[in-house]
Order: C-alpha cells, then structure tokens, then sequence
C-alpha cells in the first residue's frame, strides 16, 4: 500500500538544524555568554575527518624531537573546521629549572609579527589612506635621497625594495621609535634597484611600522592592539612586554643553539629583549591567540560580526610576488612564494598564485604556523628553540592531516590480519529492523556509528575482540567469529541493555544504488527547479519539549538557499551560494561556514536532497527493504569521505524519499544523531514538496522539533543582495 502520509525534506535539512543548536543556545536562559565561548572548542579528530593515528604519529614525533633534544620544549595545535583536535605541550618551559612547558604558553613569535604589520597596512589601504603605488619618501621624508625615493608601499610589503635584512647598528635602547629605526634603513646602501629583486628584509616591515604611525597618528603598537588584536579577542597577545610580570611569568625561557648543545640566552626575570615594538619581531602571542588571527584571513577579512578587512585586501596579501627558491621547505609538491607579508605555498609548476594551498609564517625563534584554506585547517607549531630545524622536519609529516582519510568501504572486505580492520563494516542492530551501525578503525580501537543516534569512540579492552568505551563508562562491544574466523557479529552492551547485531550481508533481489536514485529524481521533480526561478516557503517552527515557537522562511533556486528563522527575538539567518555559505544571527553577527558544517549545509539543499546522490557522496549502497508505516521502503546508506553518514528511506511504489536519519555536527554540541519524517506532500512547480516535518534529536537539550509551512511560491522576486553576505 502507499504511505498515508507522504513525508519529505523540502529545505536543507542540516541548514535548519544549525539554525536550531544556534538559535536556542543564545536564546534559552541556559546558555552561556557568547563571548564566553571557546572559539575553537575541542573535538575528536575522526568527527572532523582526520584519523586519530596521524594525530598520534604527530605527537609522537615531537616527542621524539624533546627526548633527542632537537628542541627544548613545544606546543603543537592542529584545528580543523575551526575544531581543536589537539593542543599538546612538550618539553621544558624552563629545562634548567625542570619546569615543564604549559599549553597556555606565551612566546616571542618573532616574524610572525610581521603578517599583523602587513594586516595593519592593508586596514589603510581598505580606508584610501595608503596605496601600494605610494612613496614611502611622501610619508618619511628620510627616503626623500636617489637611491630611495622610488621605493614604494608594495615594494617594503613584498621585499622588494632593495633594503638588507637588517640595518641595526647601535643597541636597541638606542633608538626613541620606529621612525628612527626607519630613517637609518633608508641611509643604507640598497641591494639592488627597487623592484628588480628580492630580499626578506627586517629593515622593510619594520619601515612599514613607522608608517603605520605617522599615517594613523598613533604608535604602530597601539593602532595592531586597537583595530587587530581587541577585536579578534586575542587577549594574550602583548607588543610590549614592558614589566608585565602576569605575562612575563607564562613565557618559556629561550635558548638558541642547536640538537643537544641548548643554551639558555633570556629568562623571564631578564628584561624585555625589544625595549620598542619592532613591527618585523616583537610581538608575544599565544599558540590560540594567533589561531584567532588566522582565521581572519581564512574568513576574507570577517570576525565577530566586523569586517575588519576587505576582501581585495586578503587577496591582494595572498597573491605570490616572488619565489623563495632558497627557503626552507619540506612540503612535497610545494615551493615556497612571498606574497605580502604572508609566506605562501603553492605547486611547484605555478608562478603567480592568487589562491595558495597554504599560507602561514615562521619565526625565528621557533615558531610556525600553517593554513590550508581549502581544508579548513590551522597548524600552530611554537617552541622557544631559536636554530632548530624541528619546524621544517614536522612539515612532511604534516601532510597527512590533508591527505584525507581513507575511503573504506563499510562492507568491503577486510579480513586482512589487523583485528581491528577484520571487524569494520556494517551491523543490523536487531532492536531496531531498520537502523544500523558502522564500525570503523580508530587507532588501535574503533568508531561506533548509529545515523540517527549516536557516535562513540572505543578502545581495545582486556580480551581479544573486545572494546571498551574509551571514557570509562558502561559500554562494551564484543565481536563473535564463526568456525573460519570470520566476523559473524557483535553484542553490544550499553549499561544494562545487551543487543546482539549480525553484520550485514548483501541482499540480492534489491534494485541498484543508480535505479533508486533516478526514482526519487523523477519522483520529486527535481528537474523543474531549473525552470522556476526562485522559490518560496513560509511557514512556523515549533520546539515541542522546549515549548518555543517561531517562524521559518526559506528562499531556493538551483544553485541559492536562503533561510530565515526567528525565534522570540533572536534571528538567525543561513544562505548558500554555490559551494559557499555563512549565517548571520543577531546575537553573534556574521560567520563564514566551513568544514564539515558546510559540507552539511551543500548537501542538505534541494537538488542534493532529490538529485543525483552518486554526484555528492562518495559512498552510495542499498542496503535492504523494510516496513514502515505500510509502506515498503528501499534503505540506502550514503556518506562522504569526511564522515558525514546518512540513511536515506525511499518510498518503493512512489518513489519518494520519505526518512532521513543522520549525524550531524551542531555548534556547540559536537555530532548529534537526528531523525526527520516529512508529511503532507503538495505540488510546487511540478516538485513534490513536503508541508510537514517532523525532527527528532538524540539530544535532550532540542528535541523534537516540528515545521509546517503555510505557503509556497515560484518565480518569486527578490532584492539583488537575497543571496549575497552582508558587507557590514
């Protein structure tokens, strides 16, 4: 018989579900003070598609480099999707004294300085103060000589200049200010003709300081504390170090030397080495700290609610200007390019880059630091070891982060000798005749997967196929094996319920994965969303266990999704435009979406939902046919490389894709399992639309969640910024 109620997601499921977790963290009296909010709270690497034994490799490593004495002490950070899947110290803070390195150290990051410099130029720039066309000799008067008055803005930013390295000659307590610092650069012999060659110069970023300084009429280090450093919220980051004993007391004694022959040359209760902030070297920062200013830059320029840079201005800063074919690089694949202020990474066969596959920068010092835009990935590596090379040997290593996990099929066959790998694929859990789990290799344990319901890591336990829960609590699984070995299934044990789950075996007599995805196409009419302009759906939103009510619209074409929610007096807003996305809300401004929270989003809007599955997901399979609602459905699993799992239930008569179970990411929240029915079919356009879903959460905190819509509209007009970010 067909189902009596037709069921169908008509919007981007996982859209809605941000908006949920979003809106009813800063609407509920429960929730904290978003400015509390970690800004990159902690996550397990596999949630966000990282395997736990490269986290481990890395970590290993760098022991290795503590214990041979490669370097005195370390912190290593690895964020990804704007999660920390690792934040480790090692080493010494001060070996002398057997003080052990803290993860909440302090360190002179030395060049690294000088991307906030470059950022503090191109602010100017945005406002038409400076232009990299402009003479330097028209805001220094000590560049006003023939061998410098053709030096230029672009020129200090790219090293292009001809300035040496450094023009230092009498002790830093000796100069008043950067001016000064600046004035004897220019009486120094250039190395070559402006622009016709390059040379990493000090003198040059530490010129552009002194400018930053006469143009705005405040100190260099005030105008970076002021417009970079409050607004990114980056609170332990100081240009000048003075007497502050709170921070002084968080910074690691530094040593300078190499592998096994470490001297100590400053400890904190020394004086401050910079007695001025020079805008090449000076500034103490934080391994998070820095994090936060790295994503301004992944994020275009946008941070808390603020664009604090514009858009050319970042691309401007990441567009290659010269080859560092002498600087050290252990990236495969990559050379190394100077853009400006900005070290760049790009292909080896490329010569101008206007978007890098990383950017970053290193002090001398011992720091680094690493981005993958494309990836969604921070690496922050800092010590306090000046001459070691640890940095550059990390970097070979720490291509496997981008590598990608491997693409394991969960019932592929692997009964290779690992135990491990043996027991991956997928089981019926038997409580339930149509929900299933996925068992897949996570170091020396696994990871439980229930779309729909939950995700838990577990660790090998005291006898041969057994796991325990990885934190202790009462929840085991136990792999049973037939006379050949082979896995026949697992009982789990969760507290005081006991399952017995068999492991799937392909049923036959089943239609292919491509004959059930071109039903629900043409069950749904997804084709004619080419055809209809915009389309609209209005309609309320209620949170049945939370007893709050409120109102959804949402806006779709063939490529936009744009949907508003509000809810008491919170608004939040989400919009999709081809491969990117970004939500704004009224209590936390506008935010770039990314990782796996965009992926979800991508693959929630209409035309992934009813289209072609096999162009999205990177794993497609039909799975069986169940019962439901007297309807038989055909169940499909399908996921995506970076770990997003999904059943999908469609309708055997009709064709339509009635269920979706899943496991999302939820801000806040971490990965949350949700189960959507969807009811009340009409007509919109020649596309089956469903007016009525329902949404439960595993999670307590939202529940169930209920949307119907009153109407719907095509060839709806719009304002020509519907689908564009705010500018403000």
């Amino acid at each position: 018989m067909p189902v009596k109620r037709n069921l169908l997601p008509y919007i981007a499921a996982a859209c809605v579900k941000l908006i949920i977790a979003l809106i009813i963290r800063v609407s509920s009296v429960e929730a904290a003070d978003v400015t509390q909010i970690d800004p990159f709270p902690y996550a397990q690497p596999e949630s966000v598609g990282i395997s736990q034994d490269v986290v481990d490799s890395l970590t290993s490593e760098i022991q290795s480099m503590v214990d041979s004495e490669q370097l005195v002490g370390a912190e290593l950070v690895i964020i990804k999707d704007r999660r920390t899947i690792l934040r480790k110290a090692f080493g010494w803070k001060d070996r002398e004294a057997g003080e052990p390195m803290q993860i909440d150290a302090v360190y002179c990051v030395r060049s690294m300085t000088k991307p906030l410099v470059g950022t503090a130029v191109q602010m100017l720039i945005d406002e038409g103060r400076l232009s990299l066309e402009t003479l330097v000799q028209d805001i220094l008067p000590a560049f006003a000589t023939p061998q410098t008055e053709t030096i230029t803005i672009e020129h200090l930013l790219t090293h292009t200049s001809g300035l040496p390295f450094t023009t230092f000659r009498r002790a830093l307590s000796d100069y008043a200010d950067l001016a000064e610092v600046a004035a004897e650069a220019a009486a120094t012999e250039l190395l070559f003709e402006p622009g016709t060659g390059f040379q990493y110069s000090d003198a040059g970023s530490d010129t552009l300081g002194a400018i930053v300084t006469q143009v705005s009429g405040i100190p260099a280090e005030q105008f970076i504390q002021q417009r970079i450093l409050k607004p990114l919220n980056m609170h332990d980051s100081v240009t000048l170090l003075g007497e502050n004993e709170s921070v002084k007391a968080r910074i690691p004694s530094a040593y300078s030397g190499g592998t096994a022959s470490w001297s100590k040359h400053w400890e904190p209760s020394d004086p401050p080495i910079f007695p001025l902030f020079l805008t090449s070297q000076s500034l103490y920062s934080t391994t998070v700290d820095y994090a936060k200013f790295l994503s301004l830059w992944m994020d275009e320029g946008q941070a808390n609610n603020s664009q604090l840079l514009s858009q050319q201005a970042v691309k401007r800063a990441l567009t290659a200007a010269n080859k560092m074919g002498e600087y050290p690089n252990a990236m495969d694949g990559l050379d190394t390019y100077y853009g400006q202020q900005w070290l760049l990474y790009s292909s080896d066969d490329e010569t101008e880059l206007s978007e890098p596959v990383m950017f970053g920068h290193d002090g001398s010092d011992g720091t680094h630091a690493w981005v993958w835009p494309e990836q969604d990935l921070m690496v922050l590596f800092f010590t306090q070891s000046r001459g070691t090379l640890a940095g550059i040997g990390l970097q070979q290593s720490l291509q496997q982060l981008v590598s990608g996990p491997a693409d394991v099929s969960a019932t592929a066959d692997l009964q290779g000798d690992n135990p491990v790998e043996q027991v991956a694929g997928i089981y019926w859990d038997q409580s339930v005749s149509h929900a299933y789990y996925v068992v897949t290799p996570h170091n020396n344990g696994l990871i439980l997967r229930r779309p729909g319901k939950m995700q838990i890591i577990f660790k090998p336990g005291d006898q041969p196929d057994q796991y325990v829960h990885e934190s202790g609590a009462q929840a085991s699984i136990e792999f049973e094996r037939a006379d050949d070995g082979s896995v026949k299934g697992m009982h789990t044990f969760f507290g005081e319920e006991v399952e017995y789950d068999p492991r799937h075996v392909p049923v036959e007599g089943l239609p292919s994965a491509e004959q059930v995805v071109a039903m629900v196409q043409q069950a749904h009419g997804i084709d004619n969303l080419a055809s209809l302009g915009v389309v609209q759906m209005r309609g309320t939103m209620d949170f049945i266990d939370r007893k709050i009510s409120g109102s959804i619209n949402t806006l779709f074409d063939l490529q936009r999704t744009r949907t508003d929610v509000q809810i008491a007096s919170s608004e939040q807003t989400i919009v999709i435009n081809a491969d990117k996305g970004w939500s704004e809300a009224s209590a936390t401004g506008v935010d770039l979406l990314s990782g796996r929270i965009l992926q979800q989003e991508l693959l929630g809007q209409t035309r992934v939902l009813y289209g072609n599955w096999m162009d999205y997901y990177d794993h497609v399979e039909v799975l069986k046919r169940v019962h439901f609602r007297e309807a038989s459905l055909i169940m499909l699993r399908v996921a995506t490389e970076q770990g997003i799992e999904s059943a999908m239930f469609v309708d055997e008569e009709s064709g339509l894709l009635i269920r979706k179970d899943d496991l999302l990411q939820v801000p806040g929240m971490g990965i949350v399992g949700t189960q959507s029915l969807f009811e009340d079919y009409r007509d919109v356009g020649g596309m089956k639309l469903s007016f009525d879903n329902i949404t439960r959460y595993a999670s307590q905190f939202i529940g169930r969640v209920v949307m119907k819509v009153e109407e719907a509209a095509t060839g709806v007009e719009v304002a020509d910024d519907t689908f564009l970010m705010p500018s403000g």
